[in-house]
């Protein structure tokens, strides 16, 4: 009989209820208890899970986990990781893994030392239109990608106010989200970002940047250009299209893939036309977990891994450098 794998969320915000309601949906999955001192908050989806409520994660850890996912501001990662790795409990993290590399280094030596697997929230490699979209780019279908474009707008009422303070964040809307971009398009080209340029807001006395573009060079000869935005009307847009010699892909996040070859036009649809943006978010969430479970039960390192966060922060820290500078800032 498959031993039940124990597991536990830290912080009870947007995404930890997401991680607490995904773990429900996997097979041979306790869920141990919810972390966070808001009690208001974390009681009643502790209540409607059926586990337990800790004041922290200090308290969640002895309750003894196989695992525990880390659904804390940045700023809060990496003695979370520290925590978790001294009692011997791998680790989802969400992104960005932490606000600089000195934090990542030090989390990843962390975890080697102790022997714990360090699992990178990078949820858009579980999206059945991802998935899709980097076989057929592998498959050949479109040729050799030249050029990619990836965009992502989200309206400031799904931005918390955190998210643009740099001392809790480590940046704005490019360590919020484009750590995704950066990691989605790498991961489909199989190519890993050589160089960018960067044009972004400046950073305000009150908050980091809401908004701006980067011009990127891949190792294997594409090219790329990210767009980021937050603003006050109501936007959820998140596409990505690669132009290759002989086709074109336009992927839409949480909806379709469009692919384009000589004189062909096919439209995959990947959600039912029901489903609203929670229940599509929810169904690469819980293949996330899947995979950081399965990985544990095997003894194996899941993908994608701490590695593959930091080399995320390393690119958006390369684009404050590139925006700030006005030069192309190699990697």
């Amino acid at each position: 009989m498959t031993a039940k794998i124990r597991v536990g969320v830290a912080g009870a915000g947007f995404i930890g209820v997401v991680h607490a309601r995904a773990y429900r949906q996997i097979p041979q999955v306790e869920l141990i208890g919810i972390a966070d001192p808001a009690a208001e908050r974390a009681e009643p989806l502790a209540r409607e899970l059926g586990c337990a409520r800790f004041d922290d994660y200090e308290a969640l850890l002895k309750a003894g986990l196989d695992v525990m996912s880390v659904c804390l501001p940045p700023r809060l990662h990496l003695p979370a990781a520290e925590a978790a790795a001294q009692a011997g409990v791998h680790i989802l993290m969400e992104k960005p893994i932490t606000r600089t590399l000195e934090e990542a280094d030090q989390m990843l030596t962390l975890c080697r030392d102790a022997g714990v697997y360090l699992m990178t929230g990078f949820t858009h490699h579980f999206y059945p239109e991802m998935r899709e979209a980097k076989h057929l780019i592998e498959s050949g279908v479109i040729g050799q990608p030249l050029t990619v474009l990836d965009s992502m707008s989200i309206s400031h009422s799904l931005v918390l106010p955190w998210y643009r303070d740099k001392e809790i964040a480590g940046g704005g809307v490019f360590m919020c989200n484009a750590v995704h971009g950066f990691d989605r398009v790498s991961w489909v080209l199989g190519q890993q970002v050589a160089a960018v340029a960067a044009l972004i807001e400046p950073p305000q006395v009150t908050h980091a940047e809401d908004y701006g573009s980067v011009l990127a060079r891949f190792e294997g000869g594409a090219q790329g250009t990210f767009f980021q935005h937050w603003g006050p009307y109501r936007t959820v847009s998140c596409e990505m299209q690669v132009y290759g010699e002989t086709g074109m892909l336009h992927v839409r996040s949480w909806d379709s893939l469009e692919l384009f070859t000589t004189g062909k036009r096919t439209v995959q649809q990947f959600y039912h036309p029901d489903a609203g943006l929670s229940e599509r978010v929810m169904v690469g969430m819980v293949a996330e977990l899947t995979e950081m479970v399965e990985a544990v039960r095997e003894g194996r390192q899941p993908e994608p891994s701490g590695e593959a966060g930091r080399t995320s922060v390393a690119l958006v820290l390369a684009t404050y450098k590139a925006a700030e500078t006005s030069q192309w800032v190699e990697l």
